[in-house]
């Protein structure tokens, strides 16, 4: 399934190294959004995607075509400073990761910041966010009859959230294997 109007289609979060949408030229982003049958992976963290080009990009494709990635490294909740990542010097701020040189080194946005960044971008309920995070992936990995969707026979991989969309707790095949501090079951 990785033929894309005649390319070959490799799956990346949007705009990541493609040619940028002209009005002339839309190449592979055009395609991808115009394409009723892909779907795109998106990072919103405001800085991969400016939150006009998620809200765009929401209302170009259906729902459920959207899956949210996080593009995270290891510098994910580690504290602003310089780390080694896959044998090369990364600055963490607040708000990203970078080479030395300025370009993004991947991303310190975490699934539940994405889902509510996502939210907040488009409007969208949490109802509409979810699948881009749960079961629309797993449909794109071949996993659907496991994980992403609450069935018989699912491996009840959970995360809870609180009133405010935080991780309060995590499952993984029905067990706790993360419980933040304060919530009690």
């Amino acid at each position: 399934n990785n033929v894309f109007y005649g390319f070959i289609f490799y799956p990346t979060h949007l705009f990541n190294a493609m040619p940028p949408l002209h009005h002339r030229q839309p190449g592979l982003i055009g395609a991808a959004l115009n394409n009723p049958r892909s779907t795109v992976g998106i990072i919103p963290d405001g800085i991969h995607l400016h939150p006009a080009i998620v809200q765009t990009i929401w209302s170009a494709k259906e729902h459920y075509l959207v899956s949210v990635v996080t593009d995270a490294m290891a510098a994910l909740g580690m504290k602003p400073g310089s780390y080694r990542n896959g044998g090369r010097d990364v600055v963490v701020t607040a708000t990203d990761a970078r080479l030395e040189d300025g370009t993004l080194a991947g991303s310190i946005l975490s699934l539940d910041q994405a889902l509510r960044n996502l939210m907040n971008f488009t409007g969208c309920s949490l109802q509409e966010a979810l699948p881009t995070i749960t079961s629309t992936p797993a449909k794109l990995l071949g996993i659907s009859n496991q994980r992403g969707t609450l069935n018989p026979g699912s491996f009840a991989d959970l995360v809870l959230l609180t009133s405010d969309y935080k991780v309060a707790a995590t499952l993984v095949e029905g067990d706790i294997v993360y419980l933040a501090e304060g919530i009690e079951f």
